[in-house]
């Protein structure tokens, strides 16, 4: 069966990574702390304020853990003028205020849109971004001068199966955030980072339990409630 796109002939959708150590405070801090980072901007009109709100897991990077990397400011070039974060027990939210978003005016300049969020991968920055092909081929030829060739892979999504692809994965963090109970959160980390999920595993549900300080049966619940609201959020998305 002929998939074809869902867009007009002129229109394309393109993911993009841009794999070079960024100069931004949330590209340092993704880099240093081993983290993934989703990140929203908004530029408030008639001003050349930006707004940038960050989120991830609290186990990922705590309000503590934030505190070490302060540093990360002075080293990078963010332009931020105001910068808080806070956690619910879940999740580590992170509110900067700044004057200029490089980032974001090149793509503007460029009329082209990306849409949110987009990710700091360990470093890398992940985005999808739409427009006119002919605008996007010479933003990409633009992102290639500034980065290097090597440094920036990108590959048309305006089929449907490959958009959907890379979209499901946009759906975790709204689990962590609605689904997930913080003690179904915590286990379920615990359990990832002990290698309960490798093959073959590196730990086991008795060795978990101790770990945790709880009992055998606890743990076994949190872990099959967390992966059946997560395995549940993706086959709602595939429906």
């Amino acid at each position: 069966m002929v998939r074809h796109s869902l867009l007009p002939s002129d229109i394309d959708v393109v993911y993009i990574e841009i794999r070079r150590a960024s100069r931004s405070f949330f590209g340092k801090l993704s880099e240093y702390s081993g983290s993934r980072i989703n990140l929203e901007v908004i530029k408030v009109s008639d001003s050349p304020i930006y707004l940038v709100f960050g989120y991830l897991p609290s186990n990922t990077l705590s309000s503590k853990h934030l505190n070490e990397y302060r540093h990360l400011l002075r080293k990078s070039a963010s332009h931020i003028r105001k910068l808080r974060w806070w956690n619910n027990g879940k999740m580590t939210y992170i509110l900067a205020y700044k004057t200029r978003c490089d980032f974001m005016r090149v793509a503007e300049e460029s009329n082209i849109s990306i849409l949110s969020p987009y990710i700091f991968d360990r470093g890398i920055r992940k985005y999808i971004a739409v427009g006119k092909k002919e605008n996007l081929d010479k933003y990409v030829e633009y992102l290639a001068k500034l980065y290097g060739n090597e440094h920036v892979y990108y590959k048309s999504l305006n089929r449907p199966e490959h958009l959907h692809s890379i979209l499901i994965g946009r759906a975790v963090p709204s689990v962590i955030t609605d689904k997930l109970t913080v003690s179904e959160l915590n286990v379920l980390k615990s359990a990832y980072d002990a290698g309960f999920f490798e093959c073959p595993r590196k730990t086991n549900l008795n060795d978990l339990s101790k770990s945790l300080s709880l009992s055998k049966v606890t743990v076994d619940i949190h872990l099959r409630k967390a992966i059946k609201k997560i395995v549940d959020e993706v086959f709602k998305s595939l429906s």
